[in-house]
């Protein structure tokens, strides 16, 4: 029953993330080219649209910190990854580029619901020994969501629209399992993240947390929004895109995955540094071996993994910080991760512009490091952690 209750809640946190992160935040890139040449979009209005999103996604995480506490994990699950669906139709639909720009922000703010709540639910309904396992099968559903929707591009090509239209299917079945699964309450013997407030949240661990999150999040967002866009400069074909996004989905979620059990054998701490320094690697090796196919994919490779397997340790590292309140201290780990996303990317872009490109993935890859050096010390109270 245990490792039943583990497998239960890490797959249907799987799916959702898939659903809300992997297709609804970050598959975004995939489809830039379709979306100016059929909108006429200049790529300042691709920034904008992405910062929206971005911006919407913090609301919603913020938003689901009180509503998880009040009524529970379900809820904001379900609810995100139904506006994960009727975003991609809104996409999928679109013949104005204010319905597209209205779907595209919908679905990158489904991600806000559909992650930190699944902290208190394992926390209450995962036995203690499979907890990190669960954990680190919730955070796969991130690169998954990457595999499926480079899959989808592969097989649907310029018909964009309908790998939209799969994407809404994928948010519906999203809601319809975590709805089944998913309690609608906190267990009736445990405090809820409520009763604590928010304090705590300055204390020298917590802040240790966020500081490496967001480190490691500017690092990532940088990663994320140009890594496809350095290949091609450096005179990869198109397709270099959807097979990197494919790639680091599929390595992502075959490593991370296992994330917990790799955390349950050696020091949590040294392995974020480990992880840190992975990710720093992955977007400083563009420089080098962008302009080679098995460069750029080996990259993403690295990349997947690291990030895959480093965000979940950051949500293990967060439970141990926050023993009594896993949702409402992960939630603030998240408002760090999404501030970092937001910054990464446009410290690249000025030191491209302004520094040139070459330039732009070594000091976007500095804050990976100095996360890795931040996570040496020990991050957590047991075993793994110590």
């Amino acid at each position: 029953m245990p490792k039943r209750s583990t497998v239960r809640v890490g797959l249907a946190g799987l799916l959702a993330l898939a659903a809300t992160y992997g297709l609804g935040r970050q598959a975004y890139g995939l489809f830039v080219p379709w979306f100016r040449s059929e909108f006429t979009l200049g790529l300042d209005m691709v920034g904008y649209l992405a910062g929206a999103a971005q911006f919407g996604y913090l609301v919603a995480t913020v938003a689901t910190g009180v509503i998880a506490a009040r009524f529970g994990p379900r809820l904001p699950v379900v609810a995100g990854c139904v506006l994960l669906a009727v975003g991609a139709v809104l996409v999928a639909t679109a013949q104005t580029t204010l319905l597209l720009a209205v779907g595209v922000i919908l679905a990158g703010t489904s991600a806000g619901g559909a992650w930190a709540p699944f902290s208190d639910t394992v926390a209450e309904r995962v036995p203690p020994g499979g907890r990190r396992r669960a954990l680190a099968l919730v955070n796969a559903g991130s690169p998954v969501g990457l595999l499926i929707a480079s899959l989808l591009v592969a097989v649907t090509g310029s018909s964009w629209r309908l790998a939209w239209a799969a994407f809404a299917i994928v948010g519906l079945v999203a809601a319809a399992v975590n709805a089944f699964v998913l309690p609608s309450s906190h267990a009736p013997d445990r405090p809820t993240s409520a009763e604590h407030g928010w304090a705590g949240l300055m204390a020298p661990p917590a802040l240790r947390l966020f500081a490496v999150a967001a480190l490691a999040s500017m690092t990532s967002g940088a990663y994320f929004a140009y890594a496809p866009d350095a290949a091609q400069e450096a005179g990869l074909p198109p397709w270099i895109g959807a097979a990197m996004w494919g790639v680091l989905g599929l390595s992502g979620a075959a490593v991370g995955a296992f994330a917990g059990d790799i955390a349950n054998r050696f020091t949590l701490g040294r392995q974020l540094a480990i992880t840190w320094l992975a990710l720093a690697a992955a977007l400083a090796a563009l420089v080098a071996v962008a302009g080679t196919i098995p460069g750029a994919l080996g990259s993403a490779a690295v990349f997947g993994v690291a990030f895959t397997t480093g965000y979940a340790f950051i949500a293990m590292w967060s439970q141990e910080v926050f023993p009594d309140r896993p949702t409402t201290g992960f939630t603030a780990t998240i408002v760090c991760i999404a501030a970092g996303f937001t910054v990464g990317p446009i410290l690249y872009g000025v030191v491209a512009a302004y520094l040139g490109r070459p330039l732009a993935p070594l000091a976007s890859a500095v804050p990976a490091v100095v996360a890795a050096v931040l996570s040496v010390a020990p991050p957590g109270g047991r075993r793994g952690g110590a």
